[in-house]
């Protein structure tokens, strides 16, 4: 039946109300853009046919009509198949920087990275313009802070970490600092250090 395929496609995204990707269905695109030119072809030769021979068969229209909307409904669920796969990288740049996690990446199709790393390149661009040119980190602070300082754990060895007034502070593993938010929100994001909620 026609536009099966391409249903289950968001019935995919709907599933997995998470943000997560999951990996791309490459081969069911391809089959549903096969569909599609099947459908188009279809159509364009019934339209031929019936133009050669001057007649206007309610049959034939019907049956062009019941394509033609097929295909209409394969076109709306592929344009937002790749869609909402977009906004949710989207959302993962922000959330992560412009490094993916590796069980992302290989879920991604090769237009899906090239349209990524295009993205993170247009972001950076554009941050470094922002402040007189001395450019702003906009993924930092994505949440008003509740506090200006917070109390961090460290999970791996570090090491020296300078801060913006010019102090260091050693981050060895385990040890735990009160610092700065705006200092160490990026670090993380890295997984280098936790938040400790008390």
């Amino acid at each position: 039946m026609f536009g099966e395929k391409a249903s289950d496609l968001i019935k995919d995204l709907l599933r997995n109300t998470n943000q997560t990707i999951n990996a791309y269905r490459g081969e069911d695109v391809q089959q549903i853009l096969e569909e599609m030119n099947a459908l188009f072809d279809a159509n364009q030769r019934d339209v031929q046919r019936n133009r050669q021979e001057e007649s206007d068969n309610a049959d034939i229209l019907s049956v062009i009509q019941v394509r033609h909307a097929a295909l209409l409904w394969n076109k709306r669920c592929l344009i937002s198949y790749h869609y909402e796969r977009l906004m949710r990288l989207k959302h993962l740049r922000w959330e992560f920087g412009g490094l993916l996690p590796n069980d992302v990446r290989t879920n991604l199709s090769e237009n899906e990275i090239s349209w990524f790393n295009s993205y993170c390149n247009n972001l950076s661009n554009y941050m470094s313009t922002l402040n007189e040119g001395r450019g702003i980190d906009l993924t930092l602070h994505s949440k008003a802070p509740k506090r200006l300082y917070i109390q961090v754990r460290c999970l791996v060895d570090y090491g020296d970490f300078e801060l913006d007034d010019g102090t260091t502070a050693m981050f060895s593993k385990d040890s735990t600092h009160y610092l700065p938010l705006s200092q160490c929100e990026k670090l993380i994001h890295q997984g280098i250090l936790e938040q400790i909620i008390t």
